[in-house]
């Protein structure tokens, strides 16, 4: 079993071999949107954001990531994963072959995508599924499904589809307790790290490319001894 609050770099789906069947209490994760996405807006073409996502051409990563996911969380418990619009129906499709969907939550932000200037209106949301295996109550009030949270640009963005913290913060908040095991397979810069030390649950983060591990684990640095 990997040990908890440890950034692991590899293949998630070799990396999460190692993981217990039923052994998590939830998974927070955004994988790959599977279409092929670099940014075409900044006008350093060098940028690393304007190389392509590592695996956004490849379904049968993301459709064996969510039968992964299934099989290492705990009976009853809930599992969050973002995708664009342009890719719902096959990410309902696959998460419907093992989970039971409970929302197709939208993500509205503060700005919108480019995309074709003259034929099509600016994207200002993401869908964010919430699933179960099982049924998983949540904590708290009852939310709506549309959810407002800014997204992070500038000096301030890790990585070119970075979430915001307090947006992980709350999916972690309704569906775990204090000192729950939380899994992100694909964890990018490290958000969902971030959000479980500010909330005080326990993470098992996984990221292919070495230079967002090294991203991860300078940005927890700080935040790690008020974990527990």
């Amino acid at each position: 079993m990997l040990k908890p609050n440890q950034i692991y770099c590899g293949d998630c789906l070799e990396v999460m071999k190692d993981i217990r069947d039923e052994s998590i209490d939830l998974i927070v994760t955004d994988p790959p949107y599977l279409i092929n996405y670099r940014t075409n807006r900044r006008q350093d073409k060098d940028h690393e954001f304007c190389t392509v996502i590592q695996n956004d051409d490849n379904p049968e990563v993301v459709a064996e990531s969510i039968y992964q996911c299934f099989r290492v969380l705990k009976p009853d418990t809930a599992c969050y994963m973002f995708c664009g619009p342009d890719k719902v129906d096959w990410f309902k499709l696959e998460l419907e072959k093992h989970f039971t969907i409970k929302n197709m939550i939208i993500w509205v932000k503060n700005n919108h995508t480019a995309g074709d200037l003259e034929a099509q209106f600016g994207k200002q949301y993401e869908v964010l599924f919430l699933v179960n295996k099982g049924r998983a109550k949540f904590y708290g009030k009852r939310l709506t499904d549309v959810w407002f949270f800014n997204r992070k640009t500038g000096s301030r963005q890790f990585h070119q589809n970075q979430k915001p913290v307090n947006l992980i913060e709350q999916c972690i908040r309704k569906h775990s307790k204090k000192g729950d095991l939380v899994l992100d397979p694909f964890a990018g810069s490290g958000t969902t790290a971030q959000a479980c030390i500010n909330t005080h649950r326990q993470y098992i983060c996984i990221e292919k490319e070495q230079k967002y591990v090294e991203t991860i684990k300078r940005r927890i640095k700080t935040a790690e001894p008020q974990l527990f």
